[in-house]
């Protein structure tokens, strides 16, 4: 039988040309072409075996990350597609991450023949002196020339990711996504920059004094807001936006905690297990990973308060909320019998709204979800599950 309608799957593309100085991301860089098809050929291995040891017969969404899976020399790429199609059964969407830096006409082709029909590029900022400040590999130029690109050639939907809270003039960031609305884009993510421990720009003092503060910051994500909601994309994600019929059903998945497996270096998964829901992690070393496939993997079994706690940090970041009759089957008790101190006393300061059917974040409560959760999470510590999990859940 089939784990679930409803499981995603993302498989990790280890391997990039150049690290962004404030990546925290797994990748490698300068690796030959012969271990890249060695990495490709293990990640449809290890597909195919965990497909068969979870029992999934397909999935609803596939997403392709990274690292930058365009990096990837063409050929390799196309025979990687290839060889998952007939696995993947009939994904409703399957999305590839790509760089403008590595965007090639061949490399669109092979997506479509892929059947893939869903595109995320990484853009950033489209300030020339901010590439350089992030150390991205692309400039302004291979921006633009991705951009025009894809308005010749792609024919799928297109996503662009920007970063906040980077040194630029105060309404940069929101001139910046006009220009990304006016070229036509149905989905952005809008991430806030964090600095990393262990990443160049985290040691990096002069560069870290040249980031804006918290009054400065807070006005420029305001102001990006504005922009994307004036100009019809729904906030439906703390970070993300989207016009209508354009949001990412594979994140989407992800924030309502249906099931999802990850393949890949650095992959994790959320699986049912014997036991429990099953929090899979893959090793952060492509080459342990490679000698190793799927044993070099730490396991975990959430129990029901910790699988509870993930409940509500993934649902109240999004518009939708929590649904609560799906909390009930789950766990077999009511959200309220749970946590209701927290959820009364933000109900009343104006950031949660409590509906017959879900709890969801008021528009301006999105902006004071860590401190929401931060209570839900105290309190939660208190609660008692008296029964097993029952999950997935309808």
């Amino acid at each position: 039988m089939a784990l679930s309608t409803d499981t995603g799957l993302y498989i990790h593309i280890p391997f990039c040309v150049s690290r962004c100085r404030y990546c925290d991301f797994y990748s490698e860089t300068g690796v030959e072409k012969s271990v890249v098809r060695r990495t490709l050929q293990t990640l449809a291995d290890h597909l195919e075996k965990s497909m068969e040891s979870f029992g999934i017969e397909g999935f609803k969404t596939v997403y392709i990350g990274g690292g930058t899976p365009s990096h990837v020399p063409i050929d390799l790429f196309h025979q990687f597609l290839s060889g998952l199609r007939p696995m993947l059964g009939a994904p409703i969407e399957y999305t590839v991450e790509a760089n403008p830096e590595s965007l090639k006409a061949g490399f669109l082709d092979v997506l479509e023949e892929g059947g893939v029909n869903r595109l995320s590029m990484g853009i950033q900022t489209y300030n020339e002196k901010l590439l350089s400040w992030l150390g991205r590999p692309a400039g302004l130029d291979a921006i633009e020339k991705a951009e025009s690109l894809l308005s010749d050639r792609w024919k799928g939907r297109l996503s662009f990711d920007f970063l906040a809270g980077l040194p630029r003039d105060r309404h940069g960031l929101a001139e910046e996504l006009e220009r990304a609305l006016a070229y036509g884009v149905g989905h952005v993510s809008l991430y806030e920059l964090t600095i990393e421990d262990g990443t160049p720009l985290a040691a990096d003092s002069h560069a870290l004094s040249e980031l804006p503060g918290e009054e400065r910051s807070f006005k420029e994500w305001r102001d990006a807001v504005g922009t994307l909601e004036e100009n019809g994309y729904a906030r439906y994600e703390i970070s993300n936006f989207a016009l209508a019929g354009e949001e990412s059903v594979h994140n989407l998945g992800y924030w309502r905690l249906n099931p999802y497996l990850g393949i890949g270096p650095g992959a994790a998964s959320t699986l049912p297990g014997p036991s429990g829901p099953l929090r899979r992690e893959e090793t952060r070393d492509l080459g342990a990973w490679l000698d190793a496939a799927g044993s070099s993997a730490s396991e975990e079994v959430l129990t029901p308060k910790q699988f509870a706690l993930e409940q509500f940090l993934t649902s109240l970041r999004t518009s939708e909320g929590l649904n609560t009759a799906r909390f009930e089957k789950i766990f077999g008790i009511s959200p309220f019998s749970v946590v209701q101190r927290s959820l009364e006393k933000w109900e009343s300061a104006g950031s949660l709204e409590i509906l017959p059917d879900r709890i969801r974040p008021t528009s301006g409560g999105m902006e004071l979800v860590d401190a929401v959760l931060s209570d839900l999470a105290f309190e939660l510590a208190e609660g008692v599950f008296s029964r097993p999990l029952q999950w997935p859940s309808p």
